[in-house]
């Protein structure tokens, strides 16, 4: 026979207690990782757009529209986006930065990127 003492069994709400402050730890590790994916797409897509829009305007006859135009393109996901191009004898220069859409922004989310191709004579 058993016998009942006064003590309940207080392991499953010890448990319940961790699960309640282990939880959100988990979900903003899991957040953050996520983040930081989206981080690094962003500046891969930023990157890839200064080279492009060097190139194209690299090419004889591509003005600053077809450069700003083939930014806008390729960065639709981001906010914020800035092109600014530099002209110089025998060369373009690219500088482009946008914001990353984060969920967690600690003002870490500002990614940009320049490139410099040499111009074609007209």
């Amino acid at each position: 026979m058993h016998e009942q003492s006064g003590h309940h069994d207080e392991r499953g709400l010890s448990q319940s207690a961790q699960w309640a402050v282990l939880t959100p730890v988990v979900m903003l590790a899991l957040l953050g990782v996520i983040d930081a994916g989206i981080w690094l797409h962003a500046r891969s897509t930023v990157q890839q757009a200064a080279m492009t829009a060097a190139e194209v305007g690299a090419l004889a006859g591509q003005g600053r529209s077809q450069v700003e135009q083939c930014v806008r393109s390729m960065t639709g996901e981001l906010t914020d986006v800035t092109t600014t191009v530099e002209d110089a004898p025998g060369r373009i220069t690219v500088h482009v930065e946008a914001r990353a859409p984060l969920a967690l922004d600690l003002g870490l989310a500002r990614v940009g990127a320049s490139s410099t191709r040499a111009t074609e004579d007209s």
